[in-house]
């Protein structure tokens, strides 16, 4: 059995941050992240946040206990914890993506967990589907 996981949260920054401040923190993420094994995507809009990381349970749950103590957002909702089967951002230490109100509005409000039986747990939450294609077609319009 794998010992991935993936983790989906939804917070709001304390204050609007410019562009070189997210990439700045993007950065140190992104090598923080790739120490630790860890892939995902990060959507940003007016403030509000939605990250999904992936990778070893315990990578993971390290780095979202850093996370929740950050004093830079506030309202962090966890959305999804859960083993995984495979990566959905396998290749993006963490990727970035700008994300309208809308886009942000509809993710966060998705059926991200869902009752499974035992023999179905391979199956992937439709919250998670819906970040993944948004994720795949956003690349496609903008890389």
């Amino acid at each position: 059995m794998s010992d991935l996981c993936t983790l989906v949260y939804v917070s709001t920054a304390t204050r609007l941050m410019t562009d070189q401040e997210l990439q700045a923190m993007l950065k140190k993420a992104m090598a923080r992240n790739h120490v630790n094994g860890l892939t995902g995507v990060l959507l940003y809009d007016e403030g509000n946040f939605m990250q999904c990381l992936e990778g070893p349970r315990s990578a993971v749950m390290e780095t979202y206990g850093r996370i929740k103590v950050n004093p830079a957002h506030r309202g962090l909702t966890e959305l999804l914890l859960e083993p995984i089967a495979a990566r959905s951002f396998e290749g993006w230490d963490m990727d970035f993506l700008h994300s309208s109100q809308e886009e942000m509005q509809n993710l966060s409000q998705a059926n991200w967990r869902q009752v499974r039986d035992k023999a179905d747990r391979a199956d992937d939450s439709p919250g998670l589907i819906l970040l993944r294609d948004f994720w795949r077609s956003a690349r496609k319009q903008w890389g």
